[in-house]
């Protein structure tokens, strides 16, 4: 049995521990939330014990610990579930700044006996696991120009809608208000960054435009799209707004000698020598798939396809564009 804690129980929490819920061999431990009524909340549908403080938590017999707080907090916890000897999931995107992004990476090297991931669940969805299977070909190529456009839309209620969960949820304030506010071209976005970089390599550059079109405080660009340009000499374009009423996910990459394209679910590949392949995927079991991997991680002592470099090379490119956005020139992304 895989005991579990979960530090942060709003709405990424809550998806996390219903989700580690149906599996047979975890059981929730202990939770804690700065609200304790939230934790009260969760552990009434998933179990567990509700504690005072992290530390408390920590101080439980647990293997793993999830931390889903939001994300200028994500350093504090991060930091003190390895130095605690616990393996780690931590939600993304990993920090709001590169110099808490690399404490966190720090904190992990210092202990490499420990599983820590990235909670990236793009990368188990399985039309995007058969991009990267088909986009690795060794026939394949360089690849050229990528692009990933992902709608959304938050409407007058500041909810926005799921089209993976099929329901609406809150979008919690220090998304768009207040000193913390990093928005969906930092956190959100950083989901399309490390795709792309999953299929493309590391980015060089950004230019980023939007404004701040729908939300109704002045504070983050809602509606944005971000040209790339690849260290290996491709180019690429991510746009994820939440401006769009019509929501669709379509995403790709070109190769020199085949291109292949995400359009909501369903796959299709083309090279010189056959007919465009369709393949379509009906259902996305990808939160359960990304639990799954990091559980066995822990279990059998396999290192986690998302790392925290990986979480840290995605804010990376987060930063630079939030910065290119604001100075409306040319970003060089920070080498990490």
């Amino acid at each position: 049995m895989i005991k579990v804690g979960i530090i942060g129980c709003g709405l990424m929490g809550t998806l996390h521990a219903r989700t580690l819920r149906t599996f047979p061999d975890v059981k929730i431990e202990a939770l804690y939330n700065r609200s304790r009524n939230k934790a009260e909340s969760l552990a009434a549908q998933v179990g567990g014990k509700v504690c005072d403080s992290y530390q408390e938590l920590l101080r439980h017999d647990l293997d793993a610990v999830y931390v889903a707080t939001p994300d200028h907090l994500h350093v504090e916890y991060a930091k003190a579930v390895l130095d605690a000897g616990k393996h780690l999931f931590l939600e993304k995107a990993i920090a709001t700044s590169l110099k808490d992004g690399a404490e966190i990476v720090a904190a992990g090297e210092r202990r490499p006996e420990l599983k820590a991931m990235v909670g990236y669940p793009l990368r188990f969805d399985p039309a995007y696991v058969k991009m990267k299977e088909i986009a690795s070909r060794p026939d394949a190529g360089r690849a050229l120009q990528s692009w990933s456009i992902r709608t959304h839309f938050l409407g007058p209620n500041e909810k926005i809608y799921d089209k993976y969960r099929d329901e609406f949820y809150d979008i919690p304030d220090w998304y768009y208000k207040g000193e913390h506010a990093v928005g969906p071209i930092y956190s959100h976005a950083s989901h399309d960054y490390d795709m792309l970089m999953w299929l493309c390599g590391e980015v060089e550059s950004v230019f980023a435009y939007g404004d701040t079109y729908l939300f109704p405080q002045q504070t983050i660009a809602d509606g944005f799209t971000v040209a790339m340009r690849f260290k290996n000499g491709a180019v690429g374009q991510v746009a994820t707004p939440w401006v769009t009423r019509v929501e669709y996910d379509l995403v790709g990459v070109a190769l020199e000698r085949l291109t292949v394209v995400n359009n909501n679910g369903e796959v299709r590949a083309k090279d010189d020598h056959g007919p465009e392949q369709r393949i379509s995927f009906k259902e996305n079991d990808m939160w359960i798939r990304m639990h799954r991997h990091f559980l066995d991680c822990v279990k059998n002592d396999r290192q986690p396809l998302v790392s925290l470099k990986d979480g840290l090379k995605a804010i990376a490119v987060s930063e630079a564009a939030r910065r290119s956005l604001k100075e409306r020139k040319e970003v060089f992304v920070e080498r990490v």
